[in-house]
Protein backbone atom coordinates (compact mmCIF):
# COMPACT_ATOMS: atom_id res chain seq x y z
CA UNK A 1 0.00 0.00 0.00
CA UNK A 2 3.03 2.57 0.57
CA UNK A 3 4.40 1.45 -2.59
CA UNK A 4 1.06 2.70 -4.36
CA UNK A 5 0.76 5.93 -2.19
CA UNK A 6 4.56 6.55 -3.32
CA UNK A 7 4.23 5.95 -6.60
CA UNK A 8 1.15 8.33 -7.05
CA UNK A 9 2.96 11.27 -5.34
CA UNK A 10 5.41 10.39 -7.58
CA UNK A 11 3.56 10.30 -10.69
CA UNK A 12 1.92 13.45 -9.20
CA UNK A 13 5.05 15.37 -9.13
CA UNK A 14 6.05 14.32 -12.85
CA UNK A 15 2.49 15.89 -14.15
CA UNK A 16 2.63 18.62 -12.69
CA UNK A 17 6.35 19.47 -14.15
CA UNK A 18 4.91 18.28 -17.38
CA UNK A 19 1.58 20.14 -17.26
CA UNK A 20 3.74 23.26 -16.23
CA UNK A 21 6.79 22.59 -19.49
CA UNK A 22 3.71 22.35 -21.92
CA UNK A 23 2.73 25.85 -20.86
CA UNK A 24 0.33 27.01 -18.41
CA UNK A 25 -3.79 27.39 -19.72
CA UNK A 26 -6.77 27.25 -17.81
CA UNK A 27 -9.12 24.22 -18.92
CA UNK A 28 -11.72 26.39 -20.64
CA UNK A 29 -8.96 27.94 -23.06
CA UNK A 30 -7.46 24.45 -23.87
CA UNK A 31 -7.44 23.96 -27.36
CA UNK A 32 -8.42 20.47 -28.43
CA UNK A 33 -4.65 18.64 -28.47
CA UNK A 34 -3.88 19.95 -25.02
CA UNK A 35 -7.11 18.40 -23.70
CA UNK A 36 -6.68 15.15 -25.24
CA UNK A 37 -2.84 15.27 -24.08
CA UNK A 38 -3.95 16.37 -20.51
CA UNK A 39 -6.63 13.48 -20.52
CA UNK A 40 -3.68 11.11 -21.90
CA UNK A 41 -1.40 11.66 -19.66
CA UNK A 42 -3.36 11.15 -17.08
CA UNK A 43 -4.71 7.87 -18.28
CA UNK A 44 -0.89 6.59 -19.37
CA UNK A 45 -0.16 7.60 -15.68
CA UNK A 46 -2.74 4.97 -13.67
CA UNK A 47 -0.96 1.87 -15.05
CA UNK A 48 2.44 2.13 -13.04
CA UNK A 49 0.67 3.71 -9.89
CA UNK A 50 -1.80 0.71 -9.56
CA UNK A 51 0.80 -1.66 -10.75
CA UNK A 52 3.67 -2.10 -8.96
CA UNK A 53 5.03 -4.58 -11.31
CA UNK A 54 5.48 -1.67 -13.96
CA UNK A 55 8.56 0.02 -13.19
CA UNK A 56 8.30 3.36 -12.58
CA UNK A 57 10.97 4.33 -15.69
CA UNK A 58 8.99 2.49 -18.45
CA UNK A 59 5.69 4.24 -17.07
CA UNK A 60 7.33 7.70 -17.53
CA UNK A 61 8.82 7.55 -20.88
CA UNK A 62 5.26 7.72 -22.63
CA UNK A 63 4.91 10.85 -20.30
CA UNK A 64 7.88 11.71 -21.59
CA UNK A 65 7.25 11.27 -25.30
CA UNK A 66 3.32 12.64 -25.26
CA UNK A 67 4.48 15.84 -23.45
CA UNK A 68 7.19 16.66 -26.04
CA UNK A 69 5.34 15.94 -28.91
CA UNK A 70 2.44 18.81 -27.24
CA UNK A 71 5.00 20.80 -27.04
CA UNK A 72 6.42 20.33 -30.40
CA UNK A 73 2.46 21.14 -31.89
CA UNK A 74 2.88 23.74 -29.83
CA UNK A 75 5.88 25.31 -31.59
CA UNK A 76 4.89 24.44 -35.09
CA UNK A 77 1.78 26.27 -34.34
CA UNK A 78 3.31 29.17 -33.44
CA UNK A 79 5.52 29.36 -36.69
CA UNK A 80 2.50 27.90 -38.95
CA UNK A 81 -0.29 29.71 -39.24
CA UNK A 82 -1.46 26.47 -41.50
CA UNK A 83 -0.11 24.01 -39.70
CA UNK A 84 -1.89 26.31 -36.21
CA UNK A 85 -5.06 25.84 -38.82
CA UNK A 86 -4.76 22.27 -39.55
CA UNK A 87 -4.50 21.46 -35.94
CA UNK A 88 -6.59 24.23 -34.24
CA UNK A 89 -9.25 24.98 -36.62
CA UNK A 90 -10.78 28.63 -37.81
CA UNK A 91 -13.34 30.75 -35.58
CA UNK A 92 -16.48 29.74 -36.61
CA UNK A 93 -19.21 32.50 -37.22
CA UNK A 94 -22.62 31.52 -36.02
CA UNK A 95 -25.21 34.52 -36.29
CA UNK A 96 -24.33 37.52 -38.44
CA UNK A 97 -26.38 40.81 -39.74
CA UNK A 98 -29.18 39.23 -37.75
CA UNK A 99 -29.33 35.82 -39.11
CA UNK A 100 -27.64 32.40 -37.75
CA UNK A 101 -25.86 30.53 -39.46
CA UNK A 102 -27.21 27.49 -39.82
CA UNK A 103 -24.23 25.18 -41.40
CA UNK A 104 -22.17 26.35 -38.48
CA UNK A 105 -25.32 25.55 -35.90
CA UNK A 106 -25.46 22.16 -36.88
CA UNK A 107 -21.60 21.97 -37.81
CA UNK A 108 -20.81 22.84 -33.46
CA UNK A 109 -24.07 20.67 -32.40
CA UNK A 110 -25.00 24.31 -30.87
CA UNK A 111 -28.75 25.80 -31.12
CA UNK A 112 -30.01 29.11 -31.26
CA UNK A 113 -31.27 29.26 -27.89
CA UNK A 114 -27.23 28.42 -26.92
CA UNK A 115 -26.05 31.16 -28.47
CA UNK A 116 -29.12 33.67 -27.58
CA UNK A 117 -27.88 32.41 -23.90
CA UNK A 118 -23.96 33.38 -24.58
CA UNK A 119 -25.99 36.58 -26.08
CA UNK A 120 -27.94 37.39 -22.70
CA UNK A 121 -24.47 36.34 -20.67
CA UNK A 122 -22.70 39.30 -21.88
CA UNK A 123 -24.96 41.58 -21.83
CA UNK A 124 -27.30 42.34 -24.22
CA UNK A 125 -30.94 41.84 -24.36
CA UNK A 126 -31.53 40.06 -27.42
CA UNK A 127 -30.00 38.96 -30.65
CA UNK A 128 -31.20 42.42 -32.42
CA UNK A 129 -28.32 43.98 -30.04
CA UNK A 130 -25.19 42.35 -31.93
CA UNK A 131 -23.71 42.28 -35.21
CA UNK A 132 -21.88 39.17 -34.97
CA UNK A 133 -21.56 35.73 -32.73
CA UNK A 134 -18.23 34.18 -33.24
CA UNK A 135 -17.00 30.24 -31.83
CA UNK A 136 -13.45 30.57 -30.90
CA UNK A 137 -11.26 28.23 -31.19
CA UNK A 138 -10.84 27.99 -27.04
CA UNK A 139 -14.59 26.82 -27.49
CA UNK A 140 -15.83 30.03 -25.92
CA UNK A 141 -17.86 32.55 -27.59
CA UNK A 142 -17.34 35.87 -28.70
CA UNK A 143 -20.53 38.59 -29.40
CA UNK A 144 -19.65 41.55 -31.07
CA UNK A 145 -22.35 44.67 -30.79
CA UNK A 146 -23.67 46.50 -33.32
CA UNK A 147 -21.74 49.93 -33.80
CA UNK A 148 -23.69 51.73 -31.21
CA UNK A 149 -24.05 49.11 -28.65
CA UNK A 150 -22.43 48.34 -25.39
CA UNK A 151 -23.62 45.73 -23.05
CA UNK A 152 -26.00 46.31 -20.20
CA UNK A 153 -24.20 46.54 -16.87
CA UNK A 154 -26.89 46.01 -14.56
CA UNK A 155 -26.58 43.57 -12.07
CA UNK A 156 -24.47 40.65 -13.09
Amino acid sequence: MLTVALRALFFYIILMALMRFMGKRQIGEMQLSEFVTTILLSELAVYPVTDTRVPLFVGLIPLLIIASVEVIIAILCQKSKKFRTFINGNPITLYENGAFNRKSLIMTRLSKEDVAAQVRINGYSDMTDVSKVVLERTGKMSVLPKESNTPNQSGG
